[in-house]
């Protein structure tokens, strides 16, 4: 495992070519926007689509505290009406960066702290918490590994990326268990309107070589988009750290290829399909006790989802299938071969019952395996939940209180492991935010949240609960800055103990309770 890694990258050279052909109207052209609603919908003038439809609008010329937030409620709401800490992180402000994985995109954010280079295991700490603790999502599908290592992050390119949200704070009242210490989504860009094309390529030190590539298309009632990326890089080591001599160390090349689908198709005026796929194919060196070390390993992921919407008065009903292959393997001193598979399925519907007002209920199946192949284990469970989550603004005579926004989710989980007892968890989150102005805002927030044992944990316990957690967070918008005090309590910690006598780790829990709290200070000029 790696232990450091360079921290400075110079970039030498970047050469960006793009050749884009579109055929857009000048409606199209005018408007700047890409709106999801019904068909019928969609035909009517701006003012009332503002007035009467749910609308996620996305635009160069709209600031990111105006672009509708998906991540706090499980459909689009306009982050001016939530309660949460949350922070979006745009396409223009990732090419602004200069970064290439999403590694590298969270390792520029205040929140983070991330160890390793490219390719390289790295950690995420989101309110004082570890990385198990946050859950990763592409397009609202789960992106965290059964077997518990949390999510794959250091192979995941930016290239066809939208944004990134990032909400703090206990979220399993709305997406279930390792939603502890907040959640994070990657949106992937969907096709343009007209006939597009796409090529750019990105040169650097240590043999840094990004190629990205991608045609779409997209009608009145389909589209669909196609890229491909390929990173390359020849090092440094591993283990090399900032300011200290690279001579005598071995390099730690990286390759990953990356494709990524995405289409729509409207079967009517109101009915709407919509599926992506993305595969992840990625090799890393890396050095497991010194820098001499030519440990290999190699990553592979298929991701891909089916989503129905039907758009039925203030009702927008979807129905969503989702499935995941994992497969890591390491070559070299200790090999081994893992294999993890994840499939759900979710109905929700979000009924817009006021302008400022959602409601969103519905329930979800999924099943996680986790296997492997030199012994040690093979398990997996299945997870049953139903839930609810509203986001309401008043609306009154009062101008005061129309200042106020209120939030409410609750959750039911039902998991049963393999070989192992049932967990029944209820978990839900409140939430207060009051405007005194456009720019001066202050909230306050109550969730409770849970992490069930992993898979491995289970393999290697004889018995472990949950963790239960209780989060506090309050906190003061002022124009660009952001001043956010949190505690997270957490009971039934589970904790690994190495045993010597067979080199195994084993799990239990502590009893107790351990708290986590602190202060974030952010500032920023977007």
């Amino acid at each position: 495992m790696a232990i450091g890694f360079k921290g400075k990258y110079f970039t030498l050279a970047a050469i960006t070519a793009t050749v884009s052909a579109s055929l857009l109207s000048a409606e199209a052209l005018a408007t700047n926007e890409t709106i999801f609603v019904s068909k019928n919908a969609k035909e009517k003038e701006a003012q009332e689509l503002d007035e009467e439809s749910p609308t996620v609008v996305i635009s160069k010329k709209i600031k990111p505290k105006k672009v509708d937030f998906f991540s706090a409620n499980k459909t689009p709401t306009i982050s001016t009406n939530l309660t949460d800490n949350i922070k979006i992180i745009t396409s223009e402000e990732l090419k602004l960066k200069g970064v290439s994985t999403l590694h590298e995109a969270i390792s520029n954010e205040s929140f983070s702290s991330l160890a390793g280079g490219v390719g390289q295991l790295s950690q995420i700490y989101l309110q004082g918490m570890d990385h198990k603790y946050t859950l990763f999502l592409i397009n609202g599908v789960r992106l965290n590994d059964p077997s518990g290592m949390g999510a794959n992050i250091d192979h995941i390119l930016l290239d066809d990326v939208e944004r990134i949200e990032i909400i703090k704070g206990a979220q399993s009242g709305v997406w279930g268990a390792d939603a502890v210490s907040g959640v994070i989504n990657i949106i992937t860009k969907d096709p343009t309107l007209g006939i597009g094309a796409n090529v750019g390529l990105e040169m650097g030190r240590y043999g840094h070589l990004h190629g990205t590539g991608g045609l779409s298309y997209a009608g009145k009632s389909s589209g669909i988009g196609v890229s491909v990326s390929r990173l390359l890089k020849d090092g440094p080591s591993a283990m090399s750290k900032k300011g200290e001599s690279l001579k005598g160390l071995e390099d730690d090349p990286y390759r990953n290829t990356t494709v990524n689908i995405t289409g729509y198709h409207w079967l009517n005026t109101d009915s709407k399909i919509q599926a992506g796929y993305k595969d992840i194919n990625s090799f890393t060196h890396f050095d497991g006790g010194t820098p001499f070390d030519k440990e290999q390993s190699s990553y592979k992921e298929n991701r891909g989802y089916l989503t129905w919407d039907y758009f039925w008065n203030s009702h927008n009903i979807a129905t969503t299938m989702s499935h995941t292959d994992i497969k890591r393997e390491i070559f070299g001193s200790f090999p081994n071969e893992y294999k993890g598979k994840s499939t759900e399925i979710e109905v929700k519907d979000a009924w817009r019952y006021d302008l400022d007002g959602t409601l969103v209920f519905g329930a979800s199946h999924r099943k996680d395996t986790a296997e492997e192949k030199d012994a040690r284990f093979k398990k997996d469970y299945k997870n049953r939940a139903v839930f609810a989550s509203n986001t309401y603004r008043l609306n009154t005579l009062n101008k005061h209180l129309n200042k106020l926004v209120l939030t409410q989710a609750l959750r039911y989980d039902h998991y049963k492991p393999s070989e192992s007892r049932t967990y029944n968890k209820t978990t839900g989150k409140v939430g207060a935010r009051y405007d005194f102005t456009n720019n001066i805002s202050a909230y306050v927030n109550f969730g409770t949240a849970f992490r069930a044992p992993y898979l491995y944990e289970i393999a290697h316990s004889n018995k472990l609960d949950p963790e239960k957690t209780k989060s506090y967070s309050v906190g003061v918008d002022l124009y660009q800055l952001n001043i956010n005090f949190f505690q997270n309590e957490v009971k039934s910690l589970i904790n690994g103990l190495w045993n010597p006598m067979t080199g195994d780790i084993v799990y239990e829990n502590i009893s107790g309770k351990t708290k986590i709290k602190g202060a974030e200070v952010s500032y920023s000029d977007v």
